[in-house]
Formats: C-alpha cells, sequence, structure tokens
C-alpha cells in the first residue's frame, strides 16, 4: 500500500469510530436514534420503533 491510501483509510477509520462513539453515548443518555425527534406521533416509521404500548423497543 502506498502512503495516500494508508492516510485515506485512517481517515475513514476516525470517522467511523466517531460515530459509533457518538452513538454509543447518546444511547447512554437516553436519546434515541429514531428521526422522529420524540414527536413520534408525526413519525411515518411509528409502527417500526414503538410496541403496542406506546413506548419505543429497546434493542440490544
Amino acid at each position: 500500500m502506498n502512503p495516500s491510501t494508508i492516510i485515506v483509510a485512517a481517515i475513514v477509520a476516525v470517522i467511523f469510530l466517531a460515530i459509533v462513539i457518538t452513538e454509543i453515548r447518546n444511547r447512554k443518555k437516553g436519546k434515541h436514534s429514531c428521526s422522529c425527534g420524540g414527536s413520534c406521533g408525526t413519525c411515518g416509521g411509528c409502527s417500526a420503533c414503538h410496541t403496542g404500548s406506546g413506548t419505543h423497543v429497546k434493542t440490544k
């Protein structure tokens, strides 16, 4: 591998790790990754992340 390939791979790895770390921190804070922003009544994918009781489904 040449140096430019290594540099690009390192940049992609850093971006990937930053996204993963942000998601882990958000999950620990109780924030959800769904795009409804807590206003799930207007969310088109509401049935995908809710149970029949109206609460978010917690995934592992």
